[in-house]
């Protein structure tokens, strides 16, 4: 199959948020191709994904080759900061279905295939380079793959690159978040043992008998580590301001020889990756892994997921937001080709949804206070319910971050009772 010089959509990217689009647009009837530097399945770090990742699954069709895929449940997350170790329960605030610890590598293969499905044109290997826009609307790609050279128009671009920002590059608007400048190192293991509701440490071998949570431990001031047992593996990740990690890294042979200690010697941490082995290759890094694109949307694309923003993942929404992304920006798409006339006042409401979204990622995760929470976080806040409230509110105050999250609120302040529960230890 060639790729072809002229579609309704091109979408760049095959993570949740590319998916998500395309595979909605494919079935109101677009012509829509699909394009992706890499082969799935392809390695992404393995990730918590909370319970409202179901409406988005129920929404594509694809709740049951999820439920194929035998991901690890999760009945929620224990956090150990300082001295505080609070736990929280999904089925304390509505939901009726678990958490998912899922390998990215085959969540984003089987939404990939499932928007393939739907009539998406699939070219992985091809890459885009630069873009054209037109103030009418409408975009030129210019796009690579094996002995493929070739410029792609499409009525509508949906940049859903990921960390790669490529419109957010192109147009010099991507700016990283002068307050969050970590660094993050990560890696699995085998025959980690890991923490259940109820703060009791299990064998792995357990997991099919007993919930996981994803435990979550403070490291220094504002540091953290995620804890995340999957089907295989335990995905471990530490969350390092990159000032620290300078000064403390520097004393050791390899980047290994640093995580590994760091990992050792972490509370709690350190006693479930007793006798566990480092295995599925190196530890992986990225430095200053928070940033946000100014713009998100103008005539002819759309920036989603994590082209358009990242924030410090502490509270695991990431692939939440992105299939939110792919969902609105099919929807934008689909109201801007059908009413062209409306076309600009459609992307102001991706817009405004999109950055108010990513506003209240920030306020949630901000480590400090904040003199005063952006406008667009508390607006978004109000659309969520009652009970996704208490879940964030909750979760925060798991945290010291929980101040900032509460000003979010157009009343400014918490419910009157947290549904978290305090645990003493850890039970070893």
């Amino acid at each position: 199959m060639s790729l072809p010089s002229k579609v309704d959509v091109l979408v760049v990217g095959g993570g949740p948020a590319g998916s998500t689009a395309a595979g909605q647009l494919a079935a109101l009837g677009y012509d829509v191709a699909l394009i992706d530097k890499q082969h799935h399945p392809r390695e992404t770090v393995g990730e918590s994904v909370l319970p409202s990742a179901w409406r988005y699954f129920d929404l594509l069709g694809v709740t049951e080759a999820v439920d194929q895929c035998k991901f690890v449940r999760k009945a929620g997350g224990v956090v150990a900061w300082g001295d505080q170790i609070t736990q929280i329960s999904f089925k304390d605030f509505a939901y009726d279905r678990p958490g998912l610890h899922v390998e990215r590598d085959e969540m984003d293969h089987v939404l990939l295939r499932h928007a393939q499905s739907r009539g998406v044109r699939v070219f992985e290997g091809y890459r885009a380079t630069t873009v054209l826009t037109d103030l009418a609307g409408g975009a030129s790609v210019a796009v690579i793959g094996g002995d493929e050279r070739k410029q792609v128009s499409c009525r509508y671009l949906i940049d859903a690159t990921g960390q790669a920002s490529l419109m957010a590059r192109q147009l010099k608007c991507r700016r990283t978040n002068p307050e969050y400048r970590f660094v993050a190192l990560w890696g699995y293991f085998r025959d980690s043992r890991y923490v259940d509701p109820n703060g009791v440490a299990r064998p792995f071998s357990d997991l099919a008998s007993h919930a996981p949570v994803t435990f979550v431990t403070r490291l220094g001031d504002w540091g953290w580590s995620w804890h995340i047992p999957m089907k295989q593996y335990t995905s471990v990740g530490l969350v390092i301001p990159i000032d620290d990690y300078k000064r403390d890294s520097a004393a050791f042979p390899s980047l290994e020889a640093y995580y590994l200690e760091t990992c050792r010697t972490a509370a709690y941490l350190g006693n479930l990756l007793e006798g566990a082995e480092l295995t599925n290759g190196n530890v992986r890094m990225m430095r200053d892994f928070s940033y946000v694109s100014e713009t998100v949307a103008g005539p002819g694309f759309l920036i989603t997921g994590d082209a358009a923003g990242f924030v410090d993942p502490i509270f695991s929404i990431g692939f939440a937001i992105a299939m939110y992304s792919g969902n609105i920006a099919a929807w934008t798409v689909d109201r801007s080709l059908r009413r062209p006339a409306q076309a600009a006042i459609t992307r102001g409401v991706f817009e405004k949804q999109m950055l108010g979204r990513y506003q209240l990622a920030h306020t949630m995760a901000l480590p400090g206070v904040e003199a005063a929470t952006p406008q667009e976080a508390r607006q978004h806040f109000d659309f969520f319910s009652r009970s996704e409230k208490e879940l964030m509110w909750s979760a925060a105050s798991m945290t010291t971050r929980s101040g900032n999250l509460v000003r979010a609120s157009s009343d400014g302040s918490a419910p009157s009772a947290l549904k978290r529960r305090d645990l003493a230890t850890i039970q070893f």
